[in-house]
């Protein structure tokens, strides 16, 4: 791993060098080999077969992956798509546990818990321009068995206060005042069919039931799915990476015949959020692993 980190150092070296015309302008294409190299885990956000970006319809998804909540070949437009992650192990041949060192990175990363944001404020996006699909962490270039994270804020930081917690932790619209925690996941999407113009999906998933006393928190539902990728091939996270599908993550629903959302309220909006949670692998009545395997993130090549 050492000369790994050696290499992508003295690569960006070279990459600022001056150039044979005597400027100091960087050469893109080395800078570019040096982010590809870096270590840790990339994620890429799509619904069905098309990409999940803001700015225009996104169709096509509902040609390969039969599930109801588009008509067909319904367009959409995505609203919002971000997610903290934390808690990363890895699983190598003989079976040993390793617990990724994911760093501070000042923006994206902090103790252990990173920010992926798919959405850049276009369109019908609602929020910045600003994306992250990567989580920097120590890993070597070698193919391991599985690969577990957690969507979700661990408990020890899901209550502090956003307004004055580091980034990433101190994004607004990440921030739920009602349950006193995080929203661990964000995912919105609305119809643009004409005939179905407007309906929208809202899944918003965080702890539930959450009480304070003396500066303590309890919460009844977790809500933290735990995935687990254990791909035949194996994982290399050098030659393969993250995929989240949100076609997949809301299978069960149908906005064809009107708006679905989900805020993960308990008994309140138990009808929708019961159809999702085990897209996910959670039980919505118990905030907790259910009988389902989680479908939403798998593993595909870069």
């Amino acid at each position: 791993m050492k000369s790994l980190y050696k290499y992508i150092i003295l690569l960006f070296s070279s990459a600022v060098a001056l150039n044979c015309d005597g400027s100091s302008k960087p050469n893109m294409a080395l800078l570019a080999l040096a982010t590809l190299n870096q270590p840790g885990i990339e994620f890429k956000a799509v619904v069905g077969d098309s990409e999940a970006t803001c700015g225009g319809d996104i169709t096509g998804h509902g040609d390969s992956v039969a599930i109801q909540h588009v008509a067909g070949v319904m367009p959409i437009g995505l609203k919002d798509l971000r997610f903290y992650v934390s808690e990363f192990e890895l699983v190598d041949q003989n079976d040993n546990i390793i617990t990724l060192d994911v760093p501070n990175t000042g923006v994206w990363q902090y103790s252990g818990i990173a920010l992926l944001d798919f959405e850049n404020g276009k369109g019908s996006c609602s929020g910045t321009t600003e994306t992250n699909n990567f989580v920097q962490a120590a890993v070597e270039n070698k193919t391991y068995k599985t690969l577990r994270f957690t969507l979700g804020v661990p408990e020890s930081l899901n209550h502090i206060d956003y307004s004055v917690a580091p980034s990433p932790l101190n994004v607004s619209g990440l921030a739920w005042s009602w349950t006193m925690g995080y929203r661990f996941f964000v995912g919105e999407f609305l119809s643009n069919d004409p005939a179905t113009v407007g309906n929208a999906a809202v899944l918003h998933m965080g702890s539930a039931g959450c009480s304070e006393s003396g500066g303590v928190y309890t919460c009844t539902n977790s809500n933290r799915a735990r995935i687990e990728l254990t791909p035949t091939e194996g994982f290399n996270p050098f030659t393969q990476k993250v995929q989240f599908d949100l076609k997949k993550a809301v299978t069960g629903w149908d906005i064809s015949t009107g708006s679905k959302s989900c805020h993960s309220m308990g008994a309140m909006d138990s009808g929708t959020c019961s159809l999702v949670y085990p897209n996910f692998g959670l039980d919505y009545s118990t905030g907790n692993a259910g009988s389902a395997t989680q479908t939403a993130f798998g593993i595909i090549s870069k």
